[in-house]
């Protein structure tokens, strides 16, 4: 089963709220894990993120890129990140979805913001990073996430 969340933290401790999510799920489960700011732009977003993960099952964690994103490395090249019409962005979604069609996905080294993630492979990752986040205030959880995943050997699939 996939499942969709926005967590959030008024006492900003954002991984207790993420882990709150996953405490609702199995270990065979998925979460999609979005920031308040996330915004599909194909009505189809579910299925094609049902299609990646049926497609790829060894996988533990799926990420992919952003049009409007500030971190660099996440942006696809050549758009531009300070546009502000939805438009734009809209045609660029479906522009990628079409040069890929769909089905472009890769094993990555690098630190990526998590998109969707198995219930498994949080409850592996989370021992380490409770131990690295302990009373700490984060908001750059995403990277400690992705951090946590490539520093045990999991494979971390890219989405493009």
């Amino acid at each position: 089963m996939i499942y969709f969340f926005t967590p959030y933290s008024f006492d900003f401790k954002l991984l207790d709220a993420i882990s709150g999510c996953m405490d609702l799920l199995q270990p065979d489960d998925w979460a999609v894990i979005m920031d308040g700011d996330t915004m599909f732009l194909q009505p189809d977003f579910g299925h094609q993120i049902q299609r990646h993960i049926e497609a790829h099952p060894e996988a533990g964690l799926f990420t992919c890129f952003a049009s409007r994103c500030h971190y660099s490395i996440q942006r696809i090249i050549g758009v531009d990140p300070f546009n502000d019409s939805i438009l734009y962005h809209k045609d660029v979604a479906n522009d990628k979805m079409s040069a890929f069609a769909g089905d472009s996905v890769e094993s990555i080294a690098k630190l990526r913001a998590p998109m969707v993630i198995r219930k498994s492979t949080w409850d592996r990752v989370l021992p380490n990073l409770q131990k690295k986040t302990s009373g700490k205030l984060i908001l750059g959880v995403d990277t400690k996430i992705s951090k946590a995943i490539l520093e045990i050997g999991l494979d971390h699939n890219f989405v493009s």
